[in-house]
């Protein structure tokens, strides 16, 4: 409904204030993280004992971040360090990134669905899996791994992303049988039979 002002002006502010939001929304939005008088109450200090250690929210949601990747790395190392031989170190290394994703899903959110820069943290040990992930989708595109890596981890963010968003939908399969199609199907390259398994050698 219209107010009396909008009506004597011709003026649709409704279209107005849903055209305005659209262009927001075409900017990439901020994921906050938890504000420090909140994380100071849920500590049981005041406000103040939370600045000393943390000047301004852009301190803690740095050292949140730095947290929560390394702990997404270590997760996804730690799979593919336990994983016997034989075993599809591929699909190994997706399950473990889903399984960490929705465990923790406002972490998973502020690390890969914000327009922030993800932490220093990788810097130390980001490369490390990196290297680790590009040299098992060579089974992908044995041309161009690296390539091959970004595309499963488009897809494994997928898989997060929507079951993160989407929870009332019947995905029919589990994630980590979704991820092990994705592999399946992304490794058979250039037509040909999908390759045996990785084993790790």
């Amino acid at each position: 409904m219209r107010s009396e002002d909008e009506t004597k002006s011709g003026r649709d502010l409704r279209a107005e204030l849903v055209a305005a939001a659209v262009d927001m929304l075409a900017r990439p939005q901020p994921i906050a993280v938890p504000s420090l008088r909140s994380i100071a109450r849920a500590c049981g200090v005041a406000p103040s004992a939370v600045y000393w250690h943390f000047p301004s929210e852009a301190d803690l949601r740095s050292a949140v971040l730095d947290a929560e990747y390394a702990s997404l790395i270590e997760a996804v190392e730690a799979a593919l360090d336990a994983a016997s031989d034989g075993t599809d170190r591929l699909a190994v290394a997706g399950d473990a990134y889903i399984a960490w994703a929705l465990d923790h899903p406002g972490a998973y959110q502020l690390l890969f669905e914000s327009a922030d820069e993800l932490p220093a943290t990788r810097a130390e040990h980001g490369p490390r899996l990196q290297r680790r992930i590009v040299e098992l989708a060579r089974r992908v595109d044995p041309d161009a791994p690296f390539a091959a890596a970004l595309l499963l981890w488009s897809a494994w963010h997928g898989v997060v992303s929507l079951r993160l968003h989407k929870t009332e939908w019947d995905w029919g399969m589990t994630a980590q049988e979704a991820n092990r199609r994705l592999v399946t199907v992304l490794s058979v390259h250039r037509g040909g039979p999908a390759p045996a398994p990785d084993n790790g050698t």
